[in-house]
């Protein structure tokens, strides 16, 4: 059985925060509502007088020194960290964009490893954000290389995964924002390096995967682990231990030099378990390596030591950033530039100061921040009272509807899934129902009922959850009084929904990495928007009664989600499954289906 020095399980995270921040508390600052949300003392000086762009990251905890401890001077403005291994909460992201960036006038960059976790709830954040109108933009760092060749082989929509290489994304940008560069030159730069693929990460492990408490240690296997993530995932491939340097060209050769390369900088990472002697002999391996059998190749840097671990994984990482580039100059002077974040070599120490934690409301709904600014919003007063009664009416349908369908979407799930799509649905839904109950609706605002709808998803836990609360949060946008002109009253409202669909879609296409054909709920509501989208350009000609539109709708919404039985799933759990193992629709495509058809018993009534 592992071995791990904790006092409780839930509290494992925040207590290493607490200790952190003892020894480096001299210019980092954590707020008081949400502890995993550390940041530069010096924010508000960042924000108001220097307009710096500040920089936010973060992720889940297990990976020290990442996040925490490249916030400073030179690097991030703020990170935000989750529980072991999990992606921190899309609320205490917003905190950090809201700390940092609510009165910064030069904006916010995350910088965000492409994960799907990190990418749903820091994209939710900063679109939420965005709706109070802060400026906030992201790079996603994908640096992997272990799964090139087989994204090459298939259309994969996961990509590859962000490793140690972000920690070199983290001193670049932070350079530049010192240098105060724009945001759009900031971005620029890293999506230079990160797209043009002259950032290159590969992990190996020596025993494989990280132990997690209270799991057993497993037998002892002589062969090790090459291409593995920082989350406890098994590695792409197995091979035969001779020695360090045998293993060190062989990544070379292999994975790191597929092209021809003249200036690099190296960056080799003990991913927790590592020896300090080991890391030495590893590091010699790899200059001898290049002088013996790259000796055209320069090392213009090279860094040494640990920067992102995988908790206690026996192993490393190397990452090889390629400076022959139009920005290789630049970015070396960058890489050079002072800084004092503690985790970044040779920072300085500092003596023990007590801490303080900020106090604040950064926390506040993204609901209770919009619904200052409710004017700005269509009410259905305004054209139609009984409209809010519909509305209501439609949601408690189709909560009940899929209440009704809990044991077939779980059936549905567990053919490429966990099984339990039909239980985190109807959890919600009878929240839903509560919601209602309790007044907490304003049924005569829509976008408050969406914004309401996206905090209750929020908390549903899975990433269908988050990934519809991102899809209601920026669905809300249809609903301003920016453009009331219509033609008349359905073309109006088929119009905003329609819009509302639309943003939709593409928030979740954005930041969850689903494409039409890929098996998800992606597919009917592409389908129902391209529908509407036709509707709308023909409506002179081919105006319909609402009663028969809603069934047309329902019946396409409902052929489309069956459609989804035939197809190869490309994102999520369902890809790892063989295909020929897939024979049902995919449950969140059905339950898009169940509510459409809920709605139409709505309007009915």
């Amino acid at each position: 059985m592992s071995k791990h020095l904790i006092n409780k399980k839930e509290n494992w995270a925040k207590d290493s925060f607490r200790g952190f921040l003892y020894t480096n508390n001299e210019n980092l600052i954590a707020l008081e509502e949400y502890p995993n949300v550390i940041a530069r003392k010096d924010y508000l000086t960042l924000a108001e007088s220097s307009s710096r762009v500040a920089l936010i990251s973060g992720g889940g905890s297990g990976h020290e020194p990442a996040h925490l401890g490249f916030v400073g001077n030179g690097m991030l403005t703020a990170v935000v960290c989750g529980d072991l291994f999990a992606s921190p909460s899309t609320s205490a992201i917003l905190a950090a964009i809201r700390l940092v960036g609510r009165t910064n006038k030069a904006g916010v960059l995350m910088i965000v490893k492409n994960y799907t976790g990190d990418r749903l709830n820091f994209g939710l954040a900063a679109k939420r954000a965005q709706l109070e109108g802060i400026n906030v933009d992201w790079v996603l760092v994908d640096d992997d290389i272990a799964l090139i060749e087989e994204e090459n082989q298939r259309d994969s929509s996961v990509g590859r995964r962000g490793l140690c290489g972000t920690i070199l994304i983290h001193k670049i940008a932070g350079a530049l924002a010192e240098q105060r560069k724009s945001l759009k030159e900031i971005k620029e730069i890293l999506d230079f390096v990160l797209k043009g693929g002259y950032l290159r990460t590969i992990g190996v492990s020596l025993s494989g995967k990280a132990l997690l408490p209270g799991e057993s240690n497993p037998a002892y296997d002589p062969q090790i682990e090459i291409g593995l993530g920082i989350h406890g995932e098994a590695g792409r491939r197995k091979v035969d231990l001779t020695n360090s340097r045998d293993l060190i060209k062989s990544l070379f050769e292999n994975y790191l030099f597929k092209s021809s390369h003249k200036e690099i900088c190296l960056m080799i990472n003990n991913l927790g378990g590592l020896s300090n002697l080991e890391l030495g002999v590893l590091t010699r391996d790899c200059v001898d390596y290049l002088r013996e059998f790259k000796s055209n190749v320069k090392i213009r840097r090279i860094y040494s030591g640990t920067f992102m671990t995988s908790l206690n994984m026996n192993g490393f990482s190397i990452t090889m950033l390629d400076l022959e580039s139009t920005y290789g100059e630049i970015i070396l002077n960058l890489l050079d530039a002072r800084s004092e974040a503690p985790g970044w070599p040779r920072n300085r120490g500092v003596d023990f100061v007590e801490f303080e934690l900020l106090k604040g409301s950064f926390g506040t709904s993204v609901k209770e921040e919009n619904l200052k600014n409710s004017n700005n919003y269509l009410k259905f007063s305004t054209f139609d009272p009984s409209f809010s009664t519909l509305l209501e009416t439609c949601l408690q349908k189709i909560s009940h509807g899929i209440i009704d369908l809990k044991d077939h979407l779980n059936k549905l799930d567990s053919v490429c899934g966990d099984g339990d799509c039909g239980n985190s649905l109807s959890n919600i839904s009878e929240t839903i129902l509560k919601h209602v109950d309790e007044k907490k609706f304003i049924f005569d605002q829509p976008h408050q009922v969406l914004l309401e709808l996206s905090d209750i998803f929020e908390n549903g836990g899975g990433s269908l959850c988050i990934l519809l609360s991102l899809f209601f949060s920026s669905a809300t946008r249809a609903f301003s009084i920016k453009d009331l002109e219509a033609k008349n009253e359905q073309f109006f409202w088929v119009k905003r929904w329609n819009q509302g669909l639309k943003l939709g879609i593409d928030a979740v296409q954005e930041y969850g990495g689903a494409k039409p054909g890929q098996r998800s709920i992606i597919d009917p509501l592409v389908e129902l928007n391209s529908f509407l989208d036709k509707y709308l350009e023909s409506y002179d000609t081919k105006k319909m009664d609402t009663k028969s539109l809603l069934k047309e709708i329902v019946d396409l919404v409902y052929d489309s989600a069956q459609s989804t039985a035939k197809m190869q799933p490309r994102v999520g759990r369902a890809s790892y499954v063989d295909p020929n193992l897939i024979n049902s629709p995919d449950a969140g495509a059905f339950a898009i289906s169940s509510v459409l058809t809920s709605i139409y018993k709505a309007f009915l009534i």
